[in-house]
């Protein structure tokens, strides 16, 4: 892309402030790789990328906010598609379109650098763990709180039922595809993952 040329949609100073965004994500991801969660500072990521740790607070509240990012913004995707949809629609099938929606927003297909260290920190590290367990929490009370005020044929029980389906099956595939994905392509992935997301909801396709 030329210097001069934009993205669809984004004005100069929101294509600086992502490419900054990106280079700090990239910057944490190399320094959790190597010298470790817990031994890396804030301070070492803003020096690793160049910028000030006042600037690192502009876009991140700390280094788990940086790892758990990407989450957040496939969590505004489902809630923004919630939004859109139709009273009429099925629940579990305007979350499965949520997880499409994501899917083609991101480049990663879910399965990143920074997303596979995330689940591979969830793992190691106790810090990581319980903010993993906090984001699964929110997501989950976010997206039943969306859904009962879309479908009112839910009540509370049934939305936080199919909430937590979503987030535990989108979490629990993740994890499973990210262990055995030896030699699949990213829509590979991509599919294992939206096909076992849909069992966890029991929907038929």
């Amino acid at each position: 892309m030329a210097p001069t040329e934009l993205a669809a949609g984004q004005t100069l100073r929101e294509r600086k402030r992502a490419q900054t965004r990106e280079r700090i994500v990239a910057a944490g991801v190399r320094l959790f790789s190597t010298k470790g969660y817990d031994d890396t500072t804030v301070a070492d990521i803003a020096a690793e990328a160049d910028i000030g740790t006042r600037t690192f607070f502009g876009y991140f509240e700390g280094k788990d906010a940086l790892l758990f990012g990407a989450g957040n913004d496939r969590i505004d995707i489902a809630l923004s598609t919630i939004a859109e949809a139709s009273p009429d629609d099925d629940p579990a099938g305007v979350l499965l379109h949520a997880l499409d929606a994501a899917a083609k927003a991101t480049d990663d297909d879910f399965m990143s650098e920074q997303a596979v260290l995330r689940l591979r920190l969830v793992d190691s590290v106790p810090a990581v763990r319980a903010r993993g367990a906090q984001a699964e929490l929110a997501a989950t009370r976010d997206i039943a709180a969306a859904l009962l005020a879309k479908f009112t044929q839910l009540d509370p029980a049934q939305a936080a039922g199919i909430a937590g389906a979503f987030v535990g099956a989108s979490t629990a595939a993740v994890q499973a595809v990210l262990h055995d994905s030896s030699g699949l392509t990213a829509p590979q992935r991509a599919e294992r993952i939206r096909s076992a997301v849909a069992a966890g909801l029991g929907v038929k396709e």
